[in-house]
């Protein structure tokens, strides 16, 4: 039945229950006595109006649906029995029949129980969605935002027949005219007390037991906050032979506002709260409350400040995700290449560069063609009379299978306002690629271009084309655009260094490049610059020199990356600097700069690092680097440098509308406090260095599988003197400023006797204005204390008894740089504090044992985003938020109970399943460097939410070195003999292709072992 036809009926009940509760009343009856069934007298009016305010009370227990409210849980929930016919006038009356609910909620669902007395159980309707309120049912109403109009409808009948609906407005006259929005996944269970159907024997009652799942209030804004009220009507249709009407009972307090009124008045429902945990629903917590932390000192840096900030040049305008930028030659403007998104279309803009401008006064002058992304800009030299300006880009072309990439010329006006010509686009060069693909450009002093290209694919130079000399790609290409050859729109320069050879490609200047990103050419010192991606471990810059070759993908850098591939012909150089992973990912290349501000920068490099924020100048003689130091660290993300009409810099940082835009250097002007701990007893975390007892405010933890440090004891703590940890179901949390993560390790002196242990170091990952930094404390002989240990790291040896005689134990103190390259990007920078290392149960100090999950939670610690972790889930677009309805809440509350989290197994249990074993082991101790963009570069995705069948290991040819293996795989399914990654886990020193590369001189043994009976079980092909 449509909902309209089903108002109507209902409608006409209500004017019908007028009469018959005045038939039964005055004692009449529409049956016989001898056929009636016993039936209960019709209750008297309310003296004072029901109740109208209810709870939903947390459940801290599993719930089992069986019909039947046998759970403790359920002993906690309030009953609610206040069951009336509320349109009888002024004087509501109790139900003829005695109705009790209970709801209760936890963190994945609303539940609702109903024991309903009825001695004529009737529900003939079994079609999902059907017109249950002609059966015998339970009905609940929820509206979740007394502002917004929208609620939903459930109904369970005495058949176990289901109804499910969202209405997104409550008025009679649309609800008439619409369909239910979306599907549910409610589940409910039904027992009887007596016979369905059969209406000439007396029966009991019914009762239900159900749960919806809050991802069906999505649309809705999801699952309520703990002190949230929504609005409530529990409702129940009751038929009976004897009865000349159903009866509709609620426990709203629902006016005749309406003529005649109806359930779906929602603005006269009743008020629920949603009651969150305490002491009466919830078992006891390992911590009951959170110690405020107001005495830590780990604050700043200890080093001294770089000299420089970034400060915005333009703090009105800000473009939204800004790729490209660069002054329009004798205006006061500037030409931007900008994007809607990363890795979205780009577009062309024209902004003033005044203090003045905002965004609204930018003019969009074009879109890239074909939904393409441009990446550079170039002016012509002589572009005051040609008004020419070239643009890199890389898309699809009509006609063509594949991406290209292309340098397009354009004729810009001359006058005010001053526009680009789509239509005067032509094509200058171009070449076939899907990645990597360079297409920076600029002029040398002799009005030369100059091109880049990279190696055309996005991982690893798939096709080879590196070291390849005969193709366009993975090169600096020079080419005449002024005097074009014959057929082409650009004629190569007699004097490019392999003009005329045999297998080159006649405009390659240098070659050997990965994925160039920027090029410049600065005329008073003739450098040609050129910044480069790296891949795995290492980012470049090269001040190119004519006719190098720059080695990729036989090197990466001045590293061997594919030393077995063939390399070209002429000798591979070195690039001019170059950073480690540790503090560069993703290298953009930058300027030389010659402005008035900054007179020491005079003359230098600027260049800078998308994923770090990280700024370097380097000065160069043309024979040797002068200097080389990083200059500022921002929180930008930087995809080029430019220079402004009077030469100073300028930045562009990618990022949203807002948060994005234009910046320069500043001088930094804070002083260095030097406040920074130079011991453990100075960091404001520590009740007792000696007895190694932390404030209360700083949080123990454990992981489910740690990683291999040499079989040190370890433990652990979690600092936050402010804010949240924002919880992610994939890879690590977000920390919020100034939390520190402590790690200490202490050796056993005497092997297998935990009564000897010693602490040697302890470990400081704290993250300060927006970015992360890692430091090691060296403990004294004494044990009282620790000291800083000095950038560069520090080494030690220590001696350790065991069975055969005293082992020699060496300890590496990392360096700053070293703790980021596990501690990296790709891992988000925390390694333990992730959910699958977290779902454990620890044992506080108060004694109790709890999760640790559970812990935080309760300790107010956590800020989920529940409904973007669950609503990526949901690929019906109905079933997702819908516009002008209650919006998320912020929660700190998990998105499941613990127990329905995932979980890394203990690799070291043999108890635990063999397969989950090993998959802990690798993403513990494998996974920080081995996944995408983590410095691996064996091309295996190790990390736990990988299937196996996606991680490129089980039967995977090596891509490196097979160590004289027969018939070497990755992982050989059966045959660990031919194994490299069991191989490699086994070995230690230098060169052994030990794996990890740090933090070990001790082979893991029991990991060794775990991998090895793992690689035995699996079937062999």
């Amino acid at each position: 039945m449509p909902p309209h036809a089903r108002l109507l009926r209902v409608a006409l009940a209500f004017v019908a229950l007028g009469s018959l509760i005045l038939a039964v009343g005055s004692g009449s009856s529409s049956r016989s006595q001898t056929d009636a069934k016993p039936e209960r007298p019709v209750p008297e009016p309310y003296k004072q109006a029901p109740p109208s305010h209810f709870e939903c009370r947390w459940a801290d227990t599993p719930i089992a649906l069986d019909g039947v409210a046998d759970e403790a849980a359920w002993k906690h929930a309030q009953s609610i029995n206040a069951f009336h016919v509320p349109w009888l006038g002024d004087a509501a009356r109790m139900a003829r029949t005695a109705t009790t609910a209970k709801l209760l909620w936890d963190r994945e669902y609303l539940y609702f129980h109903a024991e309903m007395e009825d001695s004529d159980l009737f529900a003939d309707i079994t079609e999902h969605d059907g017109d249950l309120w002609k059966n015998d049912v339970f009905e609940l109403f929820l509206r979740p935002d007394f502002e917004k109009t929208g609620y939903y409808e459930f109904q369970v009948s005495a058949a176990g027949t289901r109804f499910d609906a969202f209405y997104p407005k409550y008025d009679l006259d649309s609800i008439a005219k619409q369909s239910k929005v979306g599907t549910f996944r409610m589940e409910s269970k039904v027992k009887l007390n007596g016979t369905l159907n059969k209406r000439d024997d007396v029966d009991k009652g019914w009762s239900v037991e159900g749960r919806i799942p809050w991802t069906d209030f999505l649309r809705t804004g999801g699952r309520p906050v703990a002190g949230e009220k929504w609005k409530l009507n529990l409702c129940r249709f009751d038929y009976n032979t004897n009865w000349k009407n159903e009866e509709l009972s609620c426990v709203a307090p629902i006016t005749k506002k309406k003529i005649p009124p109806f359930f779906h008045q929602s603005e006269d429902y009743a008020t629920l709260a949603f009651v969150g945990p305490d002491a009466t629903t919830a078992k006891p917590f390992g911590i009951e409350n959170r110690a405020p932390l107001t005495t830590s000192t780990v604050v700043g840096f200890p080093d001294p400040p770089p000299p420089f900030i970034a400060v915005r040049a333009l703090d009105k305008y800000r473009p939204e995700f800004p790729i490209r930028v660069e002054p329009i030659p004798g205006t006061a403007d500037l030409l931007l290449i900008t994007q809607p998104q990363p890795y979205g279309p780009t577009q062309m803009w024209r902004a003033a560069y005044g203090a003045a401008t905002t965004n609204k006064d930018a003019v969009k002058l074009m879109e890239t063609p074909n939904g393409g992304t441009a990446y550079d800009i170039a002016f012509h030299p002589k572009f005051a009379e040609n008004r020419y300006v070239y643009i890199g880009w890389n898309g699809a072309t009509p006609g063509r299978k594949g991406k290209w990439s292309t340098i397009t010329r354009y004729t810009m006006s001359k006058n005010a306002p001053h526009d680009l010509d789509p239509k005067s686009a032509k094509t200058i060069i171009e070449w076939e690629s899907d990645g990597h693909n360079g297409c920076a450009v600029c002029f040398g002093s002799d009005g030369t271009m100059f091109v880049t290209s990279g190696d055309g694919t996005s991982d690893s130079d798939t096709n080879l084309t590196g070291q390849r000399t005969d193709l366009l790609l993975a090169k600096v290409l020079r080419i005449d655009v002024d005097s074009p050859a014959e057929g082409k729109a650009y004629s190569v320069p007699k004097d490019n260094p392999y003009v005329g050879k045999k297998d080159f490609a006649p405009e390659t200047w240098a070659y050997g490049l990965r994925n160039p990103w920027r090029i410049t050419f600065d005329a008073k010192t003739k450098q040609l610059w050129v910044g480069q991606n790296g891949q795995d471990l290492w980012e470049q810059a090269y001040l190119v020199e004519k006719g190098d070759n720059y080695g990729w993908s036989v090197m990466e850098g001045s590293h061997p990356f594919y030393p077995n591939r063939k390399a070209g012909p002429t000798p591979i150089s070195k690039p001019t600097v170059e950073h480690h992973h540790s503090e560069a990912r993703s290298l953009t290349g930058g300027v030389v700069y010659h402005g008035a501000k900054h007179p020491d920068l005079k003359g230098a490099y600027i260049y800078g690092d998308y994923s770090t924020g990280h700024i370097w100048a380097v000065k160069h003689t043309g024979t040797k680097i002068e200097w080389h130091k990083k200059i500022a660290i921002t929180t930008l993300k930087i995809t080029s440098f430019a220079l402004d009409p009077d030469g100073e810099l300028l930045i562009c940082h990618h990022s949203a509308a807002g948060d994005g835009g234009l910046y320069t250097l500043a001088p930094n002007t804070a002083k260095h406090a030097g406040t920074f701990p130079k011991k453990l007893s100075d960091s404001g975390l520590f009740d007792s260095v000696k007895d190694h007892a932390m404030k209360p405010g700083v949080i123990p933890y454990s992981v489910n599988a740690p990683f291999w440090s040499d079989g040190a004891h370890k433990e652990r703590f979690l600092a936050v003197p402010e804010g949240t940890i924002q919880f992610k179901r994939n890879g690590g949390w977000d920390m919020p400023d100034k939390a520190v993560l402590v790690k200490s390790f202490a050796l056993e002196l005497k092997e297998g006797d935990p009564s000897t242990r010693k602490w040697i170091e302890t470990r400081f990952m704290t993250k300060q204005d927006g970015e992360w930094y890692g430091y090691s404390y060296v403990w004294n002989e004494a044990g009282t204390d620790a000291t800083l240990v000095d950038s560069p790291g520090l080494d030690r040896t220590f001696t350790v008894a065991t069975a055969t005689g005293a082992r020699q134990q060496a300890w590496h103190y990392p360096s700053r740089a070293e703790c980021m390259v596990c501690h990296s990007r790709a891992a988000n920078y925390v390694l333990g504090l992730c959910e699958v290392q977290m779902n454990k149960d620890y044992t506080y100090l108060s004694g109790r044992t709890d999760n640790q999950l559970r812990v935080l939670e309760r300790l107010g610690l956590l800020n989920v985003a529940w409904a973007g972790e669950v609503e990526g889930a949901i690929k019906d677009a109905t079933s997702k938020q819908q516009p002008n309805q209650r919006e998320p809440k912020p929660t700190g509350m998990l998105p499941a109970p613990p127990a329905g989290l995932k979980k890394l197994a203990d690799p070291y249990d043999k108890t635990q399943d063999l397969t989950a074993r090993a998959k802990a082991w690798l993403h513990t101790n494998c996974a920080t460097c081995h996944v995408e963009a983590g410095g691996g570069n064996a091309q295996m995705q190790l990390d736990f939410p990988t299937e196996w069948d996606k991680m490129r290991l089980i039967g995977a040819t090596p891509v490196h070195q097979t160590f004289d293996l027969k018939g070497a795989k990755l992982i050989a399914p059966g045959a660990p003999e031919k194994s490299v990654v069991i191989h490699r886990i086994g070995q230690r020193g230098p060169n052994s292709g030990q794996m990890p590369p740090l933090s070990s001189s001790r082979v893991d043994a029991l990991g060794v072992e775990l991998m090895t009976e793992w690689c035995k079980s699996l079937k062999k092909p």
